[in-house]
Order: structure tokens, then sequence, then C-alpha cells
């Protein structure tokens, strides 16, 4: 089941996806963690015999480690993108407190591409996801991203569907003033003034 984003989402915009890093990305620190764990309860004899100063190396150890671990699996859980079917919302959490949302329309992408390269991408099907936009901006690139080709595919498909979608708003969006203006139509002086006066605030508001 997806869990709740950390953004607003719109009027009809549905979240289809949430992307994370390959585990590849954390297991070289995992193992490295492990590691540092044995070797200290490998020495754990030596360094009780020491006293005190031997005890408190002990656990200063073991808890840099677990501290270590639960700061890579926070940032693990909230580097991520969110595919939607109107944008993507590229999530990137740099520490506790610091992180950077950027979002990217469907509409703007010209087409996404996988990147996958070595061997070890192939056998554990990882790679970069590069996406051309038709906006000034260079490419846009994701990291060992897990099955970037099936993402290639659907952001593919969703840019091309919301396309279409965009090409057919501005008649649908002309029907909609047609109907709201035939509405205002048989209102009094008085009610036109007051809906002049609300859709003065919105266009405040949204300033």
């Amino acid at each position: 089941m997806l869990k709740k984003p950390e953004f607003t989402l719109r009027d009809q915009e549905k979240v289809d996806e949430i992307v994370y890093h390959h585990m590849v990305i954390i297991l070289p620190h995992l193992f490295v963690s492990v590691i540092i764990l044995v070797l200290d309860f490998f020495l754990m004899y030596y360094l009780f015999l020491q006293g005190w100063w031997g005890v408190t190396l002990f656990a200063a150890v073991i808890l840099a480690v677990i501290f270590y671990i639960l700061r890579l699996s926070f940032l693990y859980k909230k580097n991520r993108f969110i595919l939607t079917n109107e944008r993507i919302i590229d999530c990137e959490q740099v520490g506790f407190f610091e992180k950077f949302v950027n979002e990217i329309y469907l509409n703007k992408v010209i087409e996404a591409k996988a990147v996958i390269k070595g061997l070890s991408a192939s056998i554990f099907r990882y790679g970069n996801l590069k996406l051309i936009l038709n906006d000034e901006l260079g490419p846009i690139e994701f990291y060992k991203i897990s099955n970037p080709l099936r993402l290639q595919n659907k952001i593919n498909g969703l840019a091309q569907d919301r396309a279409v979608i965009i090409h057919k708003e501005p008649q649908a969006c002309a029907r909609s003033v047609d109907l709201i203006m035939a509405e205002i139509g048989i209102l009094n002086k008085t009610e036109k003034e007051e809906v002049i006066r609300r859709i003065e605030d919105l266009l405040r508001e949204n300033e």
C-alpha cells in the first residue's frame, strides 16, 4: 500500500507510484557497519580489561553504528520520487532537517530514457532514469533506481496521456466559462457585483 505523501495533491491528481533508490546504494554502508560491529565484539574482552574507558569505547562504537544505520535508513526512505498522473515530485533529503522538493510536470517531459551500465546493474536490474524536458532546463536524472526500463515506459505513457489532456483542456475550459456566464446572465445587478467581488478576492489570493 502506498503511504500518504508529504505534499498536497491537486484536484483530480492521484499518486501512481513511489520510487526509491535500489538497495545497492546502501549495501556497502551496511556491510562496513556490520564489519565494525564484529570487530568491536571481537575486541570486547580486551576492551573490558582496560577498565572504564574500554567499556565506554565498546559502548560508544555500538551506539555510533546504530545511529549511522538509523540515519542511513531514514535518508533511504526520504530520498525518492513520487509519480502521479500529472507530475513527478523529486524529494531529496540531505539531512534530518534539510530537504529539497522539485516538481516536473509530465506535459514538459519529451522523453524518459533508461540508462543501464555495467554487469552488476544488468544483474540486479538497476540504473539511471534521464528525463528530457521541453524547456530551457537540461535533462534531469535519477540515479540508481530499480527497474528503470519499466519506469521509462510508464513515464512515457503518462506523459503522452497528459499531453492529450492538456490539448483538450482549452476546449473544456471554454465550455465551462460559457456555462458560468450563462448562469451569471440571469442574476440581478447586486448579485453580479457580489460575483465580481469574489472573483477579485480569488485573484488577489493567487497573486
